[in-house]
């Protein structure tokens, strides 16, 4: 497999100011970084709702969370100390980890997850459409839908960046031949069992991979995934450790459950996934657990907890090995499962609580009223002024796609469009229009602020 690694390639010109210092890799992040879209993951949820008043994780500080650990991954590769550097300049720079690491959940729907769900149901339907995925509305983002400069769509990174955003680089149907858990084994990194780009981005895509293309991960993509994994284990076990719903003091109590549990989702999802590893990788990390009580929220306790994730997080990034050829790196088998084991745990006593599911449910009822309504409100009158400009703005761009060979008719371009404006809004933009739209109104005449 090639690197895509060259920092001058971008799809559309773009000038270097006098005085310009940075390297193309590192605007990229900061292109990232200053966008709006990135800037809304404030207000998305990451597993709890973002309103919610304890310090949670949103989807923000999730994506600088995982930037940062993807950087470390990438450094310690490249500058090993006991080995030296290695020789893996030329597929893989710190940059493009992070600036890939910033953007991987830019796509999110408000709520998250929950409204995934709807919107690939709701996708699904409309002929021309492949349905809905959150990877996929990531590089659509940042290859059409964002704005930086004139002349370009979206932030016209470099094909380096956008190749390590594509941490699915693959079709739908691609992956519909496969079957959900993929044909690789799950803990070989290299691939993935999702689909990470549209229809519409096919000619993006091809000018990234070439007209042969693969469904192999650059380096980069490998470590971001990685990077993903890490994040959301051990920062959502710490989150709700401190809140008091991952009873770290009494997992024991739990523990067959807790391994039923997982065995019967994993096995589900996961190719090659073994029963036995995964218990002996939770029972691994509950052995390795200090705490004998509730967490109480004492410095003590805040330095104890403290000393847990940073130990953790010490062994998980030591758990990627640098190889000298494609895919130039190896994630080792413990640490996949103990990760495993850690999220299991957020499973298991968060995402199926009825008190979250009783909000999903509420929520997913929001995105799929939301939606409706839009969707038949544009069909009526796309050319009124009363319609949301950038509603019609998002519509302009699905024309603009049929335009360049979409298979995308009327009824396609609308609903597209019409997702498209909802993978904008917070989780309180996107509560405050449905409000309007079924005439709870707040009496403001003022609108919400897009990529």
């Amino acid at each position: 497999m090639s690197s895509n690694l060259d920092p001058e390639a971008r799809k559309y010109n773009s000038k270097r100011l006098p005085g310009d210092y940075a390297s193309p890799f590192d605007e990229d992040r900061g292109r990232i970084f200053y966008s709006t879209a990135f800037r809304r993951l404030n207000g998305v949820t990451q597993v709890a709702p973002a309103t919610e008043q304890r310090l949670l994780h949103n989807r923000l500080t999730h994506s600088l969370k995982v930037a940062e650990v993807g950087r470390r991954l990438a450094d310690r590769i490249l500058y090993d100390p006991e080995d030296g550097n290695r020789s893996l300049e030329k597929v893989l720079h710190p940059a493009v980890v992070e600036t890939a690491g910033l953007a991987h959940d830019i796509g999110h729907p408000p709520f998250g997850h929950a409204a995934e769900s709807v919107l690939n149901e709701l996708m699904s339907t409309v002929d021309g459409l492949e349905g809905f995925e959150g990877n996929a509305q990531s590089f659509r983002i940042v290859t059409k839908l964002a704005v930086r400069e004139t002349g370009s769509q979206g932030l016209n990174l470099a094909r380096g960046s956008l190749d390590a955003v594509l941490k699915y680089p693959q079709k739908k149907e691609e992956v519909s031949a496969t079957g959900s858990k993929g044909e690789h084994e799950w803990i070989d990194r290299e691939y993935g069992s999702k689909w990470g780009y549209y229809e519409s981005e096919s000619r993006v895509f091809t000018w990234i991979r070439g007209e042969s293309g693969t469904a192999g991960r650059s380096v980069a993509a490998i470590l971001v995934d990685w990077a993903d994994d890490i994040s959301y284990a051990i920062h959502d076990v710490e989150d709700y450790f401190r809140a008091g719903l991952i009873p770290l003091h009494e997992i024991e109590d739990d523990f067959g459950k807790i391994v039923a549990h997982g065995v019967a989702r994993l096995t589900r999802s996961l190719n090659g996934f073994n029963a036995g590893m995964f218990e002996d990788a939770l029972r691994s990390v509950v052995a390795s657990l200090p705490f004998a009580r509730p967490f109480s929220d004492t410095q003590r306790d805040r330095q104890l907890l403290h000393e847990v994730t940073s130990a953790r997080l010490r062994d998980y990034v030591s758990a990627a090995e640098p190889l000298d050829e494609w895919p130039y790196v190896r994630i080792h088998e413990r640490q996949q499962y103990e990760v495993e084991a850690l999220k299991e745990l957020t499973w298991f006593y968060v995402i199926h609580n009825p008190a979250l599911a009783l909000a999903q449910e509420g929520q997913k009822k929001v995105i799929r009223e939301l939606y409706v309504t839009l969707r038949d409100w544009l069909c009526r009158e796309e050319d009124s002024p009363r319609i949301p400009s950038a509603l019609i703005e998002f519509y302009n761009v699905a024309r603009r796609d049929l335009q360049a060979g979409s298979n995308l008719n009327r009824n396609a371009k609308v609903n597209r469009a019409v997702c498209d404006y909802i993978c904008t809004l917070t989780d309180a933009q996107a509560l405050d229009i449905y409000e309007r739209l079924i005439g709870m109104s707040r009496e403001s005449i003022f609108g919400v602020s897009f990529l």
